[in-house]
């Protein structure tokens, strides 16, 4: 039987993690719908659920948002501090709420993702002021984006629920 060290364990989650952002990237350019899904996002949520640790879920959800920052093209940072937020916000609910519903997943994954579409949108203002950008057909576009992703991320928990308790 082969022993799984420390560093292999870190090695495959930090290839989980590129291997999360490079899939959204390459899915979001091919197909335009893959852009109202946030798949960084998802998995911010989904490990600050899962491990309950404030402190893991900020270094998660800056790596992923970061990784996401570089990506996109937009300005560096704004999707990393909103990563952050909302791992260290996902990890401190699911020590004070019962995050196994579904109820739950569901009001907290549309939620995270109309703030982190608000957030990224207020700290890209910020920033850049002079933008030719328009702002007032975003929400519908939050709505929808919070949609997907409730719906994705469904789905990925319930796999997970289904295969990760599973026993031979």
């Amino acid at each position: 039987m082969v022993r799984i060290t420390t560093l292999g364990i870190i090695g495959r989650f930090a290839v989980a993690l590129v291997a999360v952002v490079v899939i959204q990237g390459i899915l979001s350019f091919k197909f335009k719908v893959f852009g109202y899904f946030d798949l960084p996002l998802i998995c911010s949520v989904y490990y600050g659920f899962t491990l309950g640790n404030p402190v893991a879920s900020i270094v998660i959800g800056s790596a992923l948002g970061l990784m996401q920052d570089s990506l996109s093209g937009a300005v560096l940072g704004t999707n990393g501090f909103s990563k952050t937020l909302i791992g260290f916000v996902a990890a401190s609910a699911g020590s004070k709420f019962n995050v196994d519903q579904p109820i739950t997943r569901v009001f907290a994954l549309f939620l995270f993702t109309i703030g982190d579409g608000l957030l990224v949108s207020i700290l890209g203002l910020m920033v850049d002021s002079r933008s030719g950008t328009t702002y007032s057909s975003a929400l519908g576009g939050w709505i929808l984006s919070a949609t997907f992703n409730t719906l994705l991320g469904l789905i990925l928990f319930g796999y997970h629920d289904r295969w990760g308790n599973a026993t031979t």
